[in-house]
Order: C-alpha cells, then structure tokens, then sequence
C-alpha cells in the first residue's frame, strides 16, 4: 500500500507556479469539467491525491456529459449537477498545493 506524504517538502509539487495553478482550474472550468480526470490523474501519479480522486472524477463527470446528450433534462438537473460537480473539481484543484485540504 503506498504512503502517501503530508508535509509539502517530501512531495512534488503539482503546478510549476501561479499562473500554472490558474490555467489548470480555468481549463477544468472552460471545459465542463473534462478534464478534472486528467489534472488527479497527473496528481495521482505524484502521490498528492489517493488513486480513487480521478476515477471518482471521471465517473462524476462523463456519465453526466453524455447524459445532456440523450436524457432528457426538464429543470436543467443535468446541467444543475454537472456544475456543481465541475466547481467542486476546480475549488479541489486550487486547493492542492496550498496547504488546505477541502473538508478539513
């Protein structure tokens, strides 16, 4: 089972700086969350998030992409939950390298 670090040091960092954070977030925003999966894959692999955040991601966001496609949608609920779930991505990305855990 693999360890993963709390201190900022024993870990490598996600973003190369600020302007990499921010165009990380706008392109999980800008792109209805498309691409908040890719972004905790990356996170994953360097040992910042646990494995399940990215598939937990994708299972979120691609089911309910193509659901606007074929459901039908009386009260926008589709695209009610897709923003949430895209906004909770992107609060969740902007959290990564600053100290703060979102819940805690």
């Amino acid at each position: 089972m693999r360890e993963y670090p709390t201190g900022t040091s024993a870990r490598p960092p996600l973003y190369n700086g600020r302007r990499h954070q921010v165009l990380w977030v706008a392109g999980v925003v800008f792109s209805a969350g498309l691409l908040a999966p890719l972004l905790f894959l990356g996170a994953a692999r360097k040992g910042i998030v646990p494995r399940p955040v990215p598939a937990g991601y994708a299972v979120a966001i691609y089911p309910i992409a193509l659901g606007r496609q074929w459901l039908p949608d009386p009260g926008n609920w589709i695209s009610w939950t897709l923003v949430a779930v895209v906004l909770t991505a992107a609060v969740h990305a902007a959290l990564l390298d600053t100290g703060r855990r979102p819940g805690g």
